[in-house]
């Protein structure tokens, strides 16, 4: 029993960390009947005896149409513990599946996922559930962190618990913290019935690739799989490239700095007491050389684009300083965001002539030749 004490822990330590589970809770477990999936039902069922919140769980599992699909060993596994496992068709998957399969290529892995999340949230929503619990562990957050580094160049994992707004449901991963070694031990020590994946891509993917990378990795240096999870979530010691990168404005002293680190934003807070924070907004620090002289904030919704505000410190506010930074504005975010179209309700000569207005917008198309908007 020290296997499920163990995993045990770890999810009261990320239902802790990261509030996973609160009171009155009905989740949604999505189970494959692989290990990773069973080892979770089994753990959250013991875990709603002994936590402090009352919460209840519903067993899902989604049948995408693929071959030899038997979930009857696990229907009565489950039943064994008193619950009935809820069985969703979704036999148009598979075939959704092969129709969007590249020559000489695996099913796509990318819209399966997509798919099963979208699915799992109507099953979700028609047994009333309000959450649904993924068993993602911590060695899938670790590969996912590598996948993203080789092949996307970003460094970007999936998170513990996101909140969905449109379905108005909330997305929890309880053994976010568990190592797979530890799920194969408790599956194994606990006789926990495991059915085999009838995916046609099981075992044949890029996270196969990694896993097993990392793992060589893991036999040359053993300390760096505790260090790896330790390293998701260190946020103090982050040594980034981001408190060096500027947009230098050409001819000029002026650069544009995004607000990326809690230094920036500690600059922007103290040097011009902006009292209310909006967490959708992008800031951008203005400096002149190594001095900040001030900053602008925007937000994107959809294809546009809304300049909220430019705030140049009175001490440094030369008159040839605004008409840079705005052209530099609009040059940044034709690059970033084209085509689209920059609204701003800020009061500017340079808005009454070179913008369109409506009501009290001045409002801009950024689209075409860049050569247009340096004109």
């Amino acid at each position: 029993m020290n296997s499920i004490k163990k995993i045990l822990a770890c999810i009261r330590t990320a239902d802790k960390k990261f509030n996973l589970i609160e009171n009155e809770d009905k989740i949604a477990i999505g189970i494959s009947g692989g290990k990773d999936s069973m080892l979770l039902f089994y753990a959250l069922h013991f875990y709603s005896k002994f936590s402090f919140n009352n919460f209840k769980i519903v067993p899902i599992m989604i049948d995408l149409g693929f071959d030899n699909f038997n979930p009857e060993p696990i229907i009565k596994y489950l039943s064994s513990f008193g619950y009935n496992l809820k069985i969703y068709d979704a036999k148009n998957v598979y075939q959704i599946l092969k129709l969007n399969t590249k020559e000489n290529h695996h099913l796509p892995c990318s819209i399966c996922s997509k798919m099963k999340k979208a699915i799992i949230n109507k099953a979700a929503k028609k047994y009333k559930c309000n959450k649904v619990a993924f068993a993602h562990h911590a060695d899938d957050a670790i590969e996912t962190l590598f996948m993203n580094e080789i092949s996307g160049g970003r460094i970007d994992t999936f998170s513990p618990k996101m909140f969905l707004t449109r379905e108005k449901i909330t997305f929890i991963r309880p053994l976010i913290l568990v190592f797979e070694k530890d799920i194969i031990r408790c599956v194994k020590e606990n006789d926990i019935v495991t059915i085999s994946s009838n995916c046609p891509a099981d075992k044949l993917t890029q996270r196969q690739d990694v896993k097993e990378l990392l793992n060589s990795i893991y036999k040359q240096f053993p300390e760096s799989h505790e260090n790896f999870l330790t390293m998701i979530s260190n946020y103090d010691h982050i040594g980034l490239w981001d408190e060096y990168e500027f947009r230098k404005i050409q001819n000029t002293d002026l650069s544009l700095k995004i607000c990326l680190n809690k230094n920036d934003y500690f600059n922007l807070f103290n040097l011009f007491e902006i009292n209310k924070f909006h967490n959708n907004y992008i800031y951008y620090l203005i400096y002149e050389k190594n001095n900040i002289i001030g900053y602008f904030s925007y937000y994107q919704k959809n294809k546009n684009i809304y300049l909220n505000s430019i705030k140049i410190l009175k001490n440094s506010a030369k008159p040839q300083y605004f008409l840079k930074i705005i052209k530099e504005i609009e040059v940044m975010l034709f690059e970033k965001y084209n085509p689209c179209i920059l609204y701003t309700k800020l009061k500017n000569n340079y808005f009454n002539g070179k913008y369109k207005k409506e009501d009290n917008t001045f409002y801009l198309p950024l689209n075409g030749k860049l050569s247009n908007i340096l004109k």
